[in-house]
């Protein structure tokens, strides 16, 4: 009988370290899934398809359906297939994009052709057409011109934006407020600077840094960050006070939707943002996954899902596949 019990016992022993051993591995399993569930891992960069070749010395997003590129020094425009639709014969800094059919080339507006628009009608520096007006600057003050080229709101301004969700930024007296379509001041100018609304809010700067308001003016994310960005597909790009890896992006609650660890950042467009850590440039999507791989000296946000990056000095044309 004590062999018996001896034996029992030990058997006893067994099965409960083992009920035990399988009660805690199902708990470990549950807790990993959860994990998971809440983290996901992060799939690994591919690298962007390349759909128009490295060639140009500079080049800019593309807008209904053209984009300005630069071959020596000499800007003209190409479609969406890489041809050249505006020959390649302004010799200007820099060129503007098209939008709402016109795009401002040295001291006038052209179209998609080539032509001359507003005939005999040149301005000093102009923003693109929005809502159908266009910021322009003539004798040293800033206007809006409508489709005709003639002033709808007379250039009284010492600085001006372009009209986004029906509001404009415009610089009075050294501060900047927002006007409306018909001109009428409905944020006051006390900003030191102020950027066009999107998502509902815009980036202006107070004497404590830069942070975001509304349509009415009242500060919907405080302005504790030295720098940002416009929101898109919910986020922006806000910089903190390092000066290393500052740059992350808010959420339109103000959250930290991801963490500042880059070195420089653009706004999201199409799901996907260009970033910066150290010397090369990725795309990062909503998550903050790097999605396409740092392979670029410079790159700009995707825009008619295209995006336009520099390699080696030179710029061409990826979409994210």
């Amino acid at each position: 009988m004590p062999v018996v019990t001896s034996l029992l016992t030990r058997a006893l022993s067994g099965l409960r370290k083992r009920r035990f051993f399988h009660h805690h591995l199902l708990l470990f399993c549950l807790l990993t899934l959860t994990l998971l569930s809440l983290f996901p891992a992060p799939t690994s960069a591919r690298e962007a398809l390349v759909v128009i070749d490295y060639a140009y010395s500079n080049a800019r997003d593309f807008h209904e359906g053209l984009a300005a590129v630069r071959s020596g020094d000499l800007w003209g425009y190409i479609d969406r297939l890489g041809r050249v639709a505006v020959p390649f014969a302004y010799d200007f800094p820099e060129v503007g994009p098209f939008s709402e059919g016109l795009a401002f080339v040295g001291d006038r507006f052209i179209t998609p052709k080539g032509a001359v628009a507003f005939e005999g009608k040149t301005f000093d520096a102009a923003h693109p057409f929005s809502e159908e007006l266009a910021a322009v600057q003539t004798a040293g003050r800033w206007g809006y011109i409508d489709k005709t080229g003639n002033f709808s709101i007379p250039a009284t301004y010492e600085g001006a934006g372009p009209f986004s969700e029906g509001l404009a930024p415009v610089q009075k007296d050294g501060l900047w407020g927002y006007i409306n379509v018909r001109g009428r001041m409905r944020i006051e100018p006390r900003f030191l600077r102020a950027e066009p609304f999107s998502e509902g809010v815009a980036l202006v700067e107070l004497d404590g840094g830069v942070g975001y308001i509304n349509a009415m003016g009242a500060l919907m994310l405080p302005a504790t960050h030295s720098d940002g960005g416009p929101f898109g597909n919910g986020l922006a790009p806000v910089k903190g006070r390092s000066s290393y890896r500052g740059w992350g992006y808010l959420d339109l609650k103000g959250r930290q939707a991801i963490p500042q660890r880059y070195n420089a950042a653009g706004p999201f467009r199409d799901g996907l943002a260009p970033v910066a850590t150290d010397a090369r440039w990725g795309y990062i999507n909503v998550k903050g996954h790097m999605t396409l791989a740092p392979l670029y000296d410079e790159a700009r946000p995707f825009r008619e899902g295209l995006a336009a990056v520099r390699q080696e000095g030179k710029w061409g044309y990826i979409k994210a596949q």
